[in-house]
């Protein structure tokens, strides 16, 4: 029993420590705050390191607002101008449009005028014969040539009266006679036909001389070999011309 007593009071004895209380929610908050500043020095530590090491990220998110803006101002001019190269596209449609009709209208104008020179030729020719010969009618510069497709043919001629026809509306009709080559058993081909759909155009009427043109088809086995244009005034011949092809 002694020895018991003297092992808790004596030198010997048990150490004992004194704390103060702390009640539990006091803890609880320190643990947090203490995690809370962690967290906090932990995260300032990254920014610094991030930073240290060129990756801030304010910086490269100032940038990439930087980078969208440029993005949206070089949308904008591309959009303008792809605008101005849409109407300078049209512009130049529009002007390329007008220059091919002016240059349509200039090519019928030279060709009217070298019909023109070349009727008045005819005018100036057949005046000069006036009262030198006999014939009522004239006819000038037949020409007839191939339209392109096999047995079309288009002609042109100019006729004038002449002596006491002249400045009298006179009625003829055209009478167009096809003449097959020789190496050809075919016949020849009067037009109008029965039924020809261009009928109007064998009806010439004048009071002093007019270009005439027409034209005709022969079937496209049919070899052409000669056209002879006849111009009739009520049955009776009054001219003829013939071309060879």
């Amino acid at each position: 029993m002694l020895r018991r007593l003297r092992g808790r009071f004596g030198i010997t004895a048990p150490q004992v420590s004194v704390r103060t209380h702390v009640p539990l929610y006091l803890r609880l908050i320190s643990i947090v705050v203490l995690t809370a500043v962690s967290l906090a020095l932990a995260g300032w530590v990254y920014d610094t390191g991030r930073r240290m090491a060129g990756f801030d990220q304010s910086e490269s998110g100032s940038l990439v607002k930087e980078l969208r803006q440029t993005n949206a101002a070089l949308e904008e001019e591309v959009a303008r101008l792809r605008s101005l190269l849409t109407a300078s596209q049209s512009s130049l449609q529009i002007d390329q449009a007008a220059q091919n009709i002016l240059s349509d209208k200039n090519k019928v104008l030279v060709s009217d005028n070298a019909r023109l020179k070349e009727e008045l030729a005819v005018f100036e020719r057949l005046t000069k014969l006036e009262g030198k010969t006999d014939d009522d009618v004239s006819l000038d510069r037949v020409t007839v040539r191939s339209d392109g497709a096999p047995g079309r043919y288009r002609f042109s001629f100019l006729i004038a009266l002449q002596g006491a026809k002249r400045g009298k509306e006179t009625k003829f009709t055209l009478q167009v006679v096809a003449t097959p080559r020789p190496s050809t058993a075919s016949a020849k081909i009067s037009f109008p036909r029965r039924d020809d759909p261009d009928a109007a155009q064998y009806d010439i009427s004048l009071r002093n001389f007019k270009r005439v043109e027409g034209k005709f088809e022969v079937p496209a086995d049919f070899s052409v070999g000669a056209v002879e244009i006849r111009v009739l005034e009520s049955g009776v011949l009054k001219a003829s011309k013939s071309l060879t092809l």
